[in-house]
Parts: structure tokens; sequence; C-alpha cells
């Protein structure tokens, strides 16, 4: 610490906290542009829904082609509109493959290969639907229902 005497350093420390608090660090309601705080974390509504998969069979062997997602939706309807006006008995369902969101369902009965625009490819996979409220968040709890299959 060469040359930094312990006044260089109280000086250095007070021009700190005077820029720290130009930062806007407390926030007392004087006029001064609020940080921003985190949000607190929003309560979820519970659904009605049950959800179910009924195609593929759990344990399934399918062709690349024939990956067929056929679910059950009963207590609740799908709307296509995204809002934040949340009803418990109306959403949307997400399909994820492996983890990764691959589409929004509007329909419960699509052929897998042509939601991705080709064959699924070959090995093992975790499919995985959600039912979720119209602004796309999970209810609470979370209505989902997953499957493990193979291509060959």
């Amino acid at each position: 610490m060469r040359g930094r005497t312990p006044a260089k350093l109280l000086l250095l420390g007070i021009a700190a906290l005077l820029v720290l608090a130009a930062c806007g660090g407390g926030g007392d309601g004087d006029g001064a542009t609020p940080t921003a705080l985190p949000s607190p974390v929003e309560e979820r509504p519970p659904s009605p829904a049950k959800l179910s998969l009924v195609e593929p069979e759990s344990g399934a062997v399918l062709a690349p082609e024939a990956v067929r997602v056929r679910l059950e939706l009963t207590g609740a309807t799908l709307t296509k509109e995204v809002s934040r006006n949340l009803r418990p008995d109306e959403g949307h369902i997400h399909l994820r493959l492996d983890g990764e969101t691959i589409t929004l369902l509007g329909d419960l009965d699509e052929n897998l290969a042509e939601i991705l625009g080709e064959p699924v490819a070959s090995g093992p996979h975790l499919l995985e639907a959600e039912f979720v409220a119209a602004d796309h968040g999970p209810f609470d709890p979370r209505i989902i229902v997953s499957v493990p299959f193979t291509v060959e």
C-alpha cells in the first residue's frame, strides 16, 4: 500500500460512500428515482384440472415418424388467449421433449414428428406435458405428466 496514508484511505472511503449514496442506495420516498427491487413471489392459483398422457405409453418402442402425442384433459379447457386474468379451469399445454419445450399445444392429439418438423431421433426420450395458466405460468400445485419412450 505504497503512498496511501490513513488520510488518503479515509478520503477514498468517503468518496466511495458518496458514490453509493448518489446511486440511490436507500430510497426514502423523497422523490428520488427508486432502485429496482425484486418483485415479491407471486402466488399461483390451484386448478381442478387433471391431465393424462394417453400416447405414447410408458416404455413404448416406436418408429421415428410414429410418435403420436395424445393427451386427455378433464376439469378445464384449453385457450389460445394469453391473459393475466387467471382462471383455474383455463390454460395452455406446454410440451417438452427431453427437458426442452418444443411446443405450446392447442390440440390434445398431434404427431410429434409434425410438431418437430422432422422425425424423432433414435434413442430413449422423456416426454412431459404440463397444463399451465393463461399467462403460461404453472398452477400450484403443478399439473404435469411424463412418460419415457424409445425410438428405434
